[in-house]
């Protein structure tokens, strides 16, 4: 790649991260600001971690550390500051947002490995009021790629006791129309489409690229169910070409158990697959022009982070 294209993906995440910073500004969200930001040693040069800790509590709070998405490539740990704000308040936990180096300039397995210290940096702080048992790892889209390969790395494995995934890249092996091929109305635009080749060409380096079915790469290929953590949540949207494989990867991780129905989706022991219905990728993150469609995407994210809290509400609890 030249470094005129290396630059115009940085002049990207700049103009990406000042639209963040502006909306996330104290000014215009005064409602969901992070109660502090830290820096860990162990990746001092990236966006400081965001750590939300509900208004009222007393004693150590189970743990959920968030990735954001953005495609490898763009965000920072605070695109997530309204669900974070809001998983703290109603599930009565210390949320952390943490950050990853980005490609094209950082290929695999560099944000991999930034999942996973800036993960143990957090667990190990002894500054944070949390409950070590109880530690969930959440993340959208690529942060729910990252999450999910470094849930199953022996570094990490025995430290979490959940994982949290909403829309997440769960399978590289299929090429991108492959995958625009399962979707069930290819009338819908799809958030990703065309990208998503070149989203892979951005994030592995073409002289070294790692086997497709590494679960790092791509978290479906898990060696066998104890690979992940004991609770897993994974959440699809209709319209978005990763719906297929992030059921597919519920139902691998269910194996032969009974699946009992659900409005949206299905549970089983230590499994939950929920679709949101009507929704493309990245839904929550992107308001509509239309009225109508408007109302129902805030209704479908209000639902959506409602269902994440009760889950790890009876996660906690169940611990």
């Amino acid at each position: 790649m030249s470094t005129l294209e290396y630059m115009k993906y940085a002049l990207i995440r700049t103009i990406v991260n000042t639209r963040l910073y502006i909306l996330r500004s104290s000014y215009l969200s005064p409602a969901t600001q992070p109660d502090f930001t830290k820096t860990y040693p162990c990746r001092p040069d990236l966006f400081p971690c965001r750590v939300f800790v509900p208004r009222d509590h007393n004693g150590n709070l189970p743990l959920v550390i968030r990735a954001h998405g953005g495609g490898f490539v763009v965000n920072n740990p605070a695109a997530d500051d309204p669900l974070a704000r809001h998983l703290a308040d109603t599930a009565q936990c210390v949320v952390v947002s943490i950050d990853y180096s980005k490609s094209p300039q950082n290929k695999f397995p560099t944000a991999f490995e930034d999942v996973i210290a800036q993960s143990l940096a957090v667990i190990e702080d002894p500054e944070l009021p949390i409950d070590r048992n109880r530690v969930v790892l959440c993340g959208h889209s690529a942060g729910g790629n990252l999450v999910l390969a470094a849930a199953q790395d022996s570094r990490l494995r025995s430290k979490v006791m959940g994982i949290a995934t909403i829309y997440p890249a769960t399978d590289w092996v299929p090429d991108g129309k492959t995958k625009m091929a399962k979707r069930p109305d290819p009338s819908i635009p799809d958030f990703i489409g065309d990208g998503h080749d070149g989203i892979m060409q951005l994030y592995f380096d073409p002289e070294n690229k790692p086997s497709l079915t590494d679960p790092r790469v791509s978290p479906t290929y898990f060696e066998s169910r104890e690979s992940l953590p004991p609770h897993v949540l994974l959440v699809g949207a209709e319209h978005d070409m990763f719906c297929h494989e992030d059921q597919a990867m519920a139902e691998k991780l269910a194996g032969d158990q009974v699946k009992n129905k659900t409005e949206d989706g299905w549970r089983a022991e230590g499994v939950e697959w929920l679709k949101v219905y009507g929704q493309p990728h990245a839904f929550e993150m992107f308001p509509v022009e239309d009225v109508e469609k408007e109302k129902a995407r805030v209704e479908a994210v209000d639902k959506l982070n409602g269902h994440i809290s009760r889950w790890l509400v009876e996660v906690f609890s169940n611990s």
